[in-house]
């Protein structure tokens, strides 16, 4: 009777076996299948991730490099969106690729908001783009006609170029626009261009206007269709007695025209 129960318990204990032994042999079968395709054919966002990396890592030694900030002159607009452009540029130098803003949007929202560069805010202020201070300790303006606290005020910078830093910072930084990051983040892991129209569209909180996002794409067309038109300007090489030189026929017009 004992050697009858041993050999149907030895027998349940092999059949127990063998099935274990299936698990555990199709789990590391699974495991190495993984491991081959992660490796050789890694998903968008394990290669975005890598990609992070290795930015993260040659921005730290750019910032080390301790770059001035560009000068921020103009005197119209066209000029005003060619200095934007040079501080964005500064600006994305010392950036990450993955926390940088598309430049259209820069440019948009800073002629909107400063009214090309011409409102009381940006030119005693430095401020493009309406940035507020809810604490009165930091160098701020009030709206005219105010002269008492009213719980808030528009932020003062030093230079231009540092409020444009400011607002890059704002973005990647504050829960109101965590939206904009994902969305940023959804385009930059399947490799597409980072769309300023659509990502204007996330920034719902920014303004209380209802109709921001169109009043800032209608400025990003209004660049775009500037800069197409200016493209198409026929050029004329004239020689010269020392060197040729490339003048257009006619000279651009400003984008408030």
């Amino acid at each position: 009777m004992r050697m009858v129960l041993s050999g149907e318990v030895m027998s349940i204990m092999l059949k127990r076996f063998k099935f274990n032994y299936k698990i555990i042999l199709s789990i590391i079968v699974s495991y190495l299948i993984i491991f081959l395709v992660g490796t050789f054919l890694p998903n968008p966002l394990t290669k975005h991730l890598i990609k992070r990396d290795i930015e993260s890592y040659y921005t730290n030694w750019a910032n080390n490099l301790g770059l001035q900030e560009p000068a921020f002159n103009y005197n119209n607009d066209v000029q005003f969106v060619e200095a934007v452009r040079k501080c964005v540029d500064w600006v994305n130098f010392e950036t990450p690729r993955f926390e940088r803003v598309p430049m259209e949007m820069i440019v948009a929202q800073a002629a909107l908001e400063s009214g090309w560069g011409t409102s009381r805010f940006a030119i005693e202020g430095n401020n493009l783009f309406g940035i507020r201070t809810y604490d009165k300790n930091i160098p701020h303006m009030l709206i005219e006609g105010t002269k008492k606290w009213p719980g808030w005020g528009v932020r003062v910078f030093t230079t231009k170029c540092q409020s444009v830093q400011y607002f890059v910072n704002l973005l990647n930084s504050h829960p109101a626009y965590e939206e904009f990051r994902d969305k940023r983040t959804t385009m930059l892991v399947l490799g597409q261009q980072l769309d300023s129209k659509v990502l204007i569209k996330t920034l719902k909180l920014y303004s209380t206007t209802k109709d921001y996002a169109e009043r800032v794409n209608f400025i990003v067309d209004k660049i775009r269709d500037r800069e197409e038109k200016v493209g198409k300007i026929p050029i004329e090489v004239k020689s010269d007695t020392k060197t040729n030189t490339i003048i257009p026929e006619s000279k651009p017009k400003d984008l408030t025209k």
